[in-house]
């Protein structure tokens, strides 16, 4: 994600990785102090799993500390406590 501007400048960025068949990981959600809260992580966590969904990926973790941020994205906390958290669609 860059700032919109002549000069690009990098603000966000979002950093997953996958199998290929089913599973994938999400292992970096950044973006910049003055630009935060602005929706931007929120977006870039929601283009992943589009991006991972149209691969035919449906089930994604992540192990992050923030987890109320990312159970209103839909992810799950891992049952057993470890603070990693899932994500599956809903049909």
């Amino acid at each position: 994600m860059t700032e919109g501007n002549d000069q690009k400048k990098l603000i966000g960025m979002a950093r997953a990785t996958s199998d290929h068949a089913f599973n994938a990981t999400i292992w970096d959600v950044l973006v910049g102090p003055s630009y935060q809260g602005q929706g931007l992580g929120k977006a870039l966590v929601e283009k992943i799993i589009r991006a991972l969904l149209q691969r035919d990926i449906g089930s994604i973790s992540l192990f992050a500390e923030s987890q109320e941020f990312y159970q209103n994205l839909g992810f799950e906390p891992d049952p057993e406590g470890i603070k990693g958290m899932f994500w599956y669609p809903k049909y």
